[in-house]
This record gives structure tokens, sequence and C-alpha cells, in this order.
């Protein structure tokens, strides 16, 4: 007795799609050339959850060490925001494991993307970490270059006298002893650098990354519009320091490829021309126009003294720092803009 089996066409459509979704996730690898211990010029897509390209491994030679696991050669990542290449990353060496969506290597990374630069060492990759949707980190030591000058106020307040130039920089954190990792070179100049032991690049999608500094943290931030040949510089030094690129969430500004906050913890010292302040905590945002120092802040101003309270607010507008202490903050001292002096 024989049985015949009629499917419908529904069936072969969801039949087809099954073995083409099957195919699309197995991750394909592109070659030009090939040997028995490897690829030549390799192009390797990952997709996320919905189909759409992700990021792409782009090698000069590649060997497949087990199933989604690649050793490369000169690799490129291409890591994308909204199917647009919004970060490239490269490297001389690197392992990527296609499958978990992670990377590592030992090599210094060069890492560009929308307003910055980063290079470090040793780095890993990972996808969707800590509610972003992938990070980059350097363990030993790295350093951040950042495209956009942040407000002249907070590196020397208006009406800077300039005539003094650029502060004394002896306590660069690049003259440490991994001054070897600091020479590597950016592409070019950047007026704001940052340093650190350990280096975090969170990519929180639509254009704004989070970047986590810990151990020895220096950022170097300098004002090229001042109105002196040379440049005036500010500097932070601290334990630890969180810095948001583009629009932070509770904010309203229009921030993109612009540091729009920094918060920096432990040992806080800020270095501005003339003045010298130090605490336990500094906040500063693009929005409040404001730098708050809090926990045993003071302030030293060459030509006026020292000043501590409990809270010292340095306003961008002029440079003139307020200072907030004694009983339950209400006793104030108000510090001359800097560059002020006592001629009328």
């Amino acid at each position: 007795m024989s049985h015949s089996f009629q499917f419908s066409p529904y069936v072969i459509i969801n039949f087809l799609a099954m073995i083409l979704t099957s195919f699309l996730y197995q991750v394909p690898c592109f070659a030009t050339d090939s040997t028995l211990n490897g690829a030549y010029k390799v192009r390797i897509p990952t997709y996320d959850d919905k189909g759409r390209m992700n990021w792409e491994l782009i090698a000069e030679e590649a060997d497949n060490l087990s199933d989604g696991v690649y050793s490369a050669k000169n690799p490129k990542m291409f890591i994308l925001d909204e199917q647009r290449a919004a970060t490239m990353a490269q490297s001389n060496s690197g392992i990527f494991d296609i499958n978990q969506g992670q990377a590592k290597g030992s090599e210094n990374l060069f890492v560009k993307g929308d307003g910055f630069e980063a290079i470090g060492k040793p780095w890993t990759f990972e996808e969707n970490v800590d509610s972003s949707r992938n990070r980059l980190a350097f363990s030993e030591r790295g350093k951040i270059g950042f495209e956009e000058e942040i407000e002249s106020g907070f590196v020397n307040g208006v009406g800077q006298a300039h005539e003094h130039g650029p502060i004394d920089k002896s306590n660069r954190a690049d003259q440490s002893s991994n001054h070897n990792l600091m020479e590597e070179e950016f592409s070019k100049n950047f007026p704001t650098v940052a340093y650190g032991g350990k280096i975090e690049l969170l990519d929180l999608g639509e254009g704004r990354r989070k970047f986590v500094l810990e151990n020895d943290v220096f950022i170097r931030m300098a004002d090229y519009e001042g109105n002196s040949s040379k440049s005036d510089y500010s500097t932070i030094s601290c334990d630890w320091a969180e810095l948001f690129l583009g629009n932070d969430v509770n904010s309203t500004e229009d921030s993109f490829g612009q540091i729009s906050s920094i918060h920096a913890l432990g040992n806080v010292k800020l270095i501005q021309p003339l003045r010298k302040s130090s605490a336990g905590e500094l906040k500063w945002s693009e929005e409040s126009g404001r730098v708050y120092l809090f926990k045993s802040a003071r302030v030293f101003h060459q030509k006026w003294g020292e000043a501590q309270g409990e809270e010292i607010i340095i306003y961008e507008k002029d440079g003139r720092a307020e200072v907030i202490g004694g009983n339950q903050g209400r006793s104030r001292l108000i510090l001359p803009p800097l560059g002020k002096t006592n001629k009328p």
C-alpha cells in the first residue's frame, strides 16, 4: 500500500526560511586565498538577533583555531551603530570568538570613533556588557584623545590674563614608568587627552559613549581659543574618572562628539593657570557650566591664598570660585576670577 504526501506552499517556505536563517548564523568567512593552515584577506561579518550586521572583522590572515574562533594577523574591526561604521579598531594581532562576540589581544589596539581616538593594551572586546552595545577595555595602560575642546571657562575662566603661559606639566601621567606605551601616537594632536592604568570604552548607542578610567588617572585639557600664541592647560589627576561623550541621558544640550560631563573620585587635583584645587570628588557638566568640588575641598590662588570648605564651586563664565563651609554650609567665601588683580 503506497502513501503520497503533499506539502503546502507555506510549509515549504517556512522550511526554506529555517535553512536560510541557520546558514546566516553560521557566520560566513569570505577569503580570497587559503591554505591548509589558514586564509588570507579574510572578511567575517557578525549579526545581531535581528539579522542586522553588528560588527565585521577584516584581517590580512586568519587561522581557524576552533569552531568560530580565529587567530588574526593585522585585524581590523568595524563596529556598526545604526548600520553605520561608527568605530574602527585595529591591532597587529588578536583572537576573535565570533560566536560569543568576544575578542582579545596583547599588542596595542588603536581605536577611532566619532570624536575620539584611543590606544592601549592588553585589550578585550565584548558585546552587550553593562547596558552597553559593546565594551572595549585596556587593562594595563591606555590613553584617549578627544577632538572637541572642553569649554574654555573650565580651562582658564573667561578673562584669563594669558600672559602666564602654560602651567607646569611636571606631574603628567605619561612621564610614569609606563612611558613606552604613551609613546604610541594618535593620528593628530587633540586638545583633551585622558590617561589611565585601566580604561573602558562603553558604546551606549546613538553616538553616546562612556569612558571609565582607573589607576593614576590624568586628564589634560587645552584652550586653543585664547588670545595668546601659547595654549593654556588645565589638568585633573585622580584615582577614578568617568567621562561621557555625546548627549548625557539627563542633558538637554546637543553634545554629539563632545565631552558632556566629567566625574572624578579619589585624591582629586584640579590645576588651572594661577590656581590649584583639591578634593575627594569633582563633578562637571557642559550643561551646568560649573565645576563642583566635594569632600575636604581646598583651593589655592597664587594671589589670594588658600581657602577650604565642604564644597567649592568654580564658575566657567568668569572663573571665580565660591567656597562653601561652616555650619551646614552657610558660610561662603567668594574668590575673584582668575587673572583678576588688585588694580582698578
